[in-house]
């Protein structure tokens, strides 16, 4: 897709199509929207008038251009009510827009930015905002069928008139590097298992790390023996694919001791090991491995965008399968930090693979820590599929990623800590056991991660409700969402 910028008046632009928008309440379209609308005779105001158009948040009306404009049609978005519209609204209204013209089979777009939104924000937010509604709006999960009807859109022209060319140009630069790494996480998340093994995990790091010049270690089954990555081991000993440590490293403050490491969860296949899922819950868990896919996608954009920061990426790629040297309720496993951890179930995999990648990850220097990982499904239950769970060991650092991930529009919700949830994770035998039952399922994940953290600042997204969504809704699609991947590039960028 690529990005133009026009002077040129919309209504006097030669495309398929052209975007206005409309808010809930209003008399009449505002800004540039008003051009056209005189263009065509006032037929949106008409429809305005008669209740035809509101304005809704998602409401989408299409108009011909009765010869009137050079455009064959013009397309209204609705924002839903101005004083509640804010950036995220503007990318919902923009990739539903986006998303119908690319049904019609529509090539050429052009849309401007609705003046008030320019008056309230920033106008190389507002330019991102746009430019990000459309990449991820339109993104079309990879298929394997024989006959492909692929529609894209090949240009937008997006029209400037109060924003100097530089922050059009910054918008949208920062907005096409923001979308197209959560647009590649969505791609590896929707992969299918037999096709994203944990080798082809490494694989797909390796060509991000020769893309952006960043450092890459990947540890193969023998080095994790020889590290004594027992955990990661442990889990993946019913697997025919081997296992892999992927670990990716940007500096870009050589002289600063600080470090951001990102942890994500790589779990390409979960079966539930020999606690086996149900079938019905074995539907989707190739997707295991979404926290994987926003580490790998927020380090292609943080290559990219080379923030004055250093970020260490450590990914423990694995399967959890049933196979001759699976491992078992009430076994104990001896981590890489050296802690032991009882197997309670054999299904709470994630938690015991991230013990040794986060502790490898502050043994490689990381002195804030962030992991992503799709832990539990309590996490549903407790907020559905509109929140990631957040927890931390420190209240400062906690903020910090809240206040990233309320910049780029995605919500996470902080679920306690207290000391009382130790009962949880006790274990007669060994530090820590792995699950205690139904209550409390998430936090129990995030006190035992906490364990492995120790006094390191660190947050645990659980995104097991976000990963995927149910429909197609606003910026997402029916699939893999990305989740995460924008809010730990604009951690980066805080943390420069």
């Amino acid at each position: 897709m690529e990005w133009k910028i026009t002077k040129e008046p919309l209504e006097s632009l030669a495309t398929d199509a052209i975007i206005v928008f409309h808010s809930q309440g209003g008399e009449s379209v505002q800004g540039y929207a008003r051009k056209v609308d005189k263009a065509l005779d006032y037929r949106i105001s008409s429809l305005i008038s008669e209740g035809e158009i509101t304005g809704e948040l998602g409401e989408i009306t299409i108009l011909h251009n009765w010869g009137k404009i050079p455009s064959g049609r013009v397309i209204i978005s609705g924002l839903g009510k101005e004083d509640r519209a804010d950036l995220g609204r503007l990318k919902h209204a923009v990739a539903v827009a986006a998303r119908k013209a690319q049904k019609l089979g529509l090539k050429q777009l052009g849309l401007g930015c609705p003046s008030f939104l320019i008056e309230r924000y920033n106008s190389v937010d507002v330019v991102q905002a746009i430019v990000e509604g459309v990449e991820l709006g339109t993104y079309q999960h990879q298929s394997y069928k024989s006959e492909q009807k692929k529609k894209e859109i090949e240009t937008v022209w997006l029209f400037v008139e109060s924003i100097s060319e530089s922050a059009v140009q910054a918008g949208i630069e920062r907005g096409q590097v923001f979308a197209r790494a959560t647009n590649f996480a969505r791609f590896l998340v929707h992969e299918p298992g037999n096709y994203l093994t944990p080798e082809k995990l490494a694989f797909h790091a390796k060509r991000i790390a020769e893309k952006r010049e960043l450092s890459i270690d990947i540890l193969t089954k023998e080095q994790l023996v020889e590290q004594g990555m027992h955990a990661l081991l442990a889990v993946s000993g019913g697997s025919a694919n081997p296992p892999r440590m992927i670990v990716l490293s940007y500096q870009g403050a050589p002289e600063s001791r600080e470090i951001l490491g990102l942890v994500g969860k790589g779990v390409t296949f979960d079966s539930g090991g020999l606690q086996i899922k149900p079938s019905s819950s074995m539907n989707g868990m190739k997707g295991d491995m979404a926290g994987a896919a926003a580490v790998l996608g927020a380090m292609d954009a943080i290559g990219k965008l080379k923030p004055h920061c250093n970020v260490l990426a450590v990914i423990p790629a694995c399967e959890n399968m049933t196979g001759d040297h699976a491992y078992r309720p009430g076994d104990v496993i001896r981590t890489y930090s050296g802690k032991t951890i009882e197997v309670h179930h054999t299904d709470a995999e994630g938690r015991i693979v991230l013990a040794d990648a986060i502790a490898y990850a502050k043994r490689l220097g990381a002195t804030k820590l962030v992991d992503v990982a799709t832990l539990t499904g309590a996490v549903i239950v407790a907020l559905g599929y509109e929140a990631s769970g957040l927890m931390t060991n420190h209240e400062a650092w906690g903020n910090e990623v809240k206040t990233a991930a309320r910049i780029v529009g995605e919500r996470v919700w902080e679920l306690p800590m207290f000391d009382e949830y130790e009962e949880y994770v006790k274990s007669e035998i060994a530090d820590v056991k792995n699950d205690a039952g139904a209550p409390a399922g998430s936090i129990q994940g995030g006190m035992f991660l906490k364990h492995f953290a120790g006094d390191t600042p660190w947050v645990h997204l659980d995104i097991a409700g976000t990963a995927e969504s149910k429909k197609e809704h606003g910026i997402h699609l029916k699939g893999a969402t990305g989740a995460m991947v924008r809010t730990l590039v604009q951690l980066a960028i805080r943390f420069a």
